[in-house]
């Protein structure tokens, strides 16, 4: 009975294994099928049953290689229709640095720094490539962010177009992948940080470091641009650690209960 149960195992774990290859090779043919075919989003993928014909594999096994590549955010799928290739944002990347920070594999620190070297190239090819609609649009993003310069929500989103503008301007797709994926990341501790500056003028400081960035992108200045980048997250990141520290202060003060044999005497 037992030498039974254990073949009976040894097989089920040959099918999963087997069933595991199937679809790993499915999912290599469908890339490969989308890149010889040159699929741009929107298109459609060949139906299941098509798939399943063409590969001599069963539909289930098509299915769950259709669920892997929907998981990367290659296709969609629905119900009923034929899956599609759909147009990649930057979210998939922000899950994996919201993720990368969830668990301890990297810190704050390390995504204001990656994003601070990110950025300051970009804008840096944004000064170089730039065309006049990019000019106009930055323009106005930025004389819209002087309007609401003390309504904190209005201007945290203004400020995200902002750098999404930069990208655009810098002619490179995947600055616009990334910059999304940091706004993710970034988008709720952006809005906190200007509800704090509320009615300050470090909010007028703010405001110009965006126009030094604007002036230079629209002289076509790489190296006037790279510098306000720069002035730009410097005082976003002094601004950032001097609010943690001060809360982290505030928090031990609240927290330290007196203590009897430390306490001095009252007089």
């Amino acid at each position: 009975m037992l030498k039974s149960t254990k073949k009976i195992e040894e097989t089920t774990t040959v099918v999963k294994a087997a069933s595991t290859g199937l679809v790993e090779q499915t999912i290599v043919y469908i890339r490969e099928y989308v890149a010889r075919q040159n699929l741009r989003p929107g298109a459609k993928l060949p139906s299941e049953t098509k798939l399943s014909e063409l590969l001599g594999v069963s539909r289930p096994v098509v299915r769950e290689a259709m669920r892997a590549l929907a998981g990367t955010g290659l296709i969609e799928m629905a119900v009923g229709k034929r899956a599609i290739i759909t147009r990649l944002d930057g979210e998939m990347i922000g899950q994996i640095i919201e993720n990368a920070v969830l668990i301890g594999q990297a810190d704050t620190k390390n995504v204001l720094e990656m994003r601070r070297s990110l950025e300051i190239g970009m804008v840096a090819l944004a000064a170089t490539r730039r065309s006049a609609d990019d000019i106009i649009k930055l323009q106005t993003i930025v004389k819209a962010m002087a309007d609401a310069l003390h309504s904190g929500p209005q201007y945290s989103a203004l400020d995200l177009q902002f750098h999404l503008a930069l990208a655009e301007a810098a002619g490179n797709p995947l600055y616009v992948l990334l910059i999304e994926a940091f706004r993710q990341v970034f988008e709720a501790s952006m809005l906190e940080g200007m509800e704090r500056r509320s009615n300050n003028p470090e909010l007028e400081t703010v405001q110009r470091l965006h126009e030094a960035i604007i002036d230079a992108v629209a002289a076509g200045d790489p190296a006037a641009a790279t510098l306000a980048m720069s002035n730009h997250f410097d005082e976003a990141y002094s601004k950032f650690w001097s609010d943690r520290i001060g809360f982290l202060a505030n928090r031990s003060i609240e927290n330290r209960s007196p203590n009897p044999a430390t306490e001095p005497l009252p007089k």
